[in-house]
């Protein structure tokens, strides 16, 4: 709605809050940020058919809601009307004068929450290695029993200790990591005949392996996780125990426990050391997430399982598929391609991803055996959108 301006002002600057203290003769002025600009702005309007002009612009200022103000001297500005004042006499007829006060106008922009599915991910890790760890204190019983009992778990708690021991050692370049877990494991195995007979002793002994196994490679969140991942079929190829005596119902229930104890405690900290990874492509998040999930289903089928245990499993789970679904929601599908020709591979790198020093990714995923010889007509795994 156009209208004349006789003249303008503007309250510019910016915002302080000003200090005194005592005995201090000069304040200091806290700076709060740019203040809200505010214009005020003298117009008129006159001709012989002024009212109606005058009606129009007062009901265009009454509208609601912020509006675009084309200042005379500021350009066009968003703003919203505070104050307005009309004006008319009769000295100035065929004339009204109107006051009009407005404040810039900016958007309603509040802080969002959102869930850290990490952290969220890490505390369920945490509550269900000590869930299942509880379970098996209350449940492992070798004490009192015939010797062979204990020498089974012992056997078995011994096949823990040399599966981490053999996963560690496959990791580049961790000698230091692989000394201190061997010193570990040799103390352990000095004290295995009495470590053996106390489930508390026995439960700590591993849960600390595994432990210190994931995470002594932390900075490497896919080693750690690789680590992890060599414990989660742990017990799978230990003979079945037939309990079809009391002192053999001991021994299984031993042997089932010390099992699903490596088994939870390895998939806890998998979750854990999962957060930490930047996965390449959805399919490897997917990947890395179904191994969790598979592993926790096995646990949480068995017919014996405690309800706590079983509900920071089913928490566990839950916290690790909405932590990928969130996280690898933006990454890239991995498609198949198929080259024509045989070609070298950093030409091959450098036509799909117009950058050749993405050579190794593409050699890594496939297993190409020479650079050189990128064979054509063999389907090769690519980034879709990479």
């Amino acid at each position: 709605m156009p209208f004349f301006v006789d003249s303008h002002e503007a309250v510019l600057g910016r915002r302080g809050q000003v200090h005194e203290f005592p005995q201090r003769d000069t304040p200091y002025v806290e700076d709060l940020g740019r203040r809200a600009r505010v214009f005020t702005v003298e117009a008129f309007v006159l001709g012989g058919d002024y009212m109606q002009t005058r009606n129009r612009l007062l009901q265009a200022i009454e509208q609601p809601g912020p509006g675009a103000l084309v200042h005379p001297y500021m350009g066009e500005v968003r703003a919203s009307l505070v104050d307005c004042k009309l004006r008319e006499a009769t000295a100035e007829g065929g004339m009204a004068r109107i006051t009009m006060q407005f404040v810039e106008a900016g958007t309603a922009r509040f802080p969002t929450a959102s869930v850290s599915t990490s952290a969220a991910v890490t505390a369920s890790a945490d509550f269900a290695a000590q869930a299942v760890q509880s379970n098996f204190e209350r449940r492992y019983a070798v004490a009192g029993k015939p010797a062979f009992v204990a020498e089974a778990s012992g056997n078995v708690f011994t096949s823990a200790l040399g599966g981490m021991q053999g996963a560690l050692s496959k990791v580049r370049g961790a000698a230091d990591q692989v000394a201190k877990l061997q010193r570990m494991v040799d103390s352990y195995k000095r004290d295995l005949t009495t470590l053996i007979y106390v489930p508390a002793s026995a439960a700590q002994a591993l849960v600390g392996s595994i432990r210190q196994l994931v995470r002594s490679v932390a900075t490497a969140p896919r080693d750690a996780l690789s680590l992890a991942r060599a414990l989660y079929r742990f017990g799978s190829l230990l003979p079945p125990v037939a309990p079809n005596t009391t002192s053999r119902r001991a021994q299984a229930v031993a042997q089932a426990e010390m099992v699903r104890l490596v088994r939870v405690v390895a998939a806890a900290e998998g979750a854990r050391a999962a957060t930490g990874v930047v996965w390449e492509s959805y399919q490897d998040a997917v990947t890395a997430r179904n191994d969790l999930v598979d592993t926790l289903d096995e646990v949480m089928l068995s017919a014996d399982l405690a309800d706590e245990v079983y509900q920071a499993l089913h928490a566990l789970r839950t916290a690790v598929v909405r932590d990928v679904a969130a996280r690898g929601a933006d990454l890239a599908r991995l498609v198949t391609w198929t080259p024509q020709g045989t070609v070298p591979s950093l030409a091959l790198a450098q036509q799909l991803y117009a950058n050749a020093l993405r050579e190794p990714e593409l050699l890594q995923r496939n297993g190409v055996r020479h650079p050189l010889f990128v064979a054509g007509g063999v389907p090769l795994e690519v980034l879709a959108d990479g």
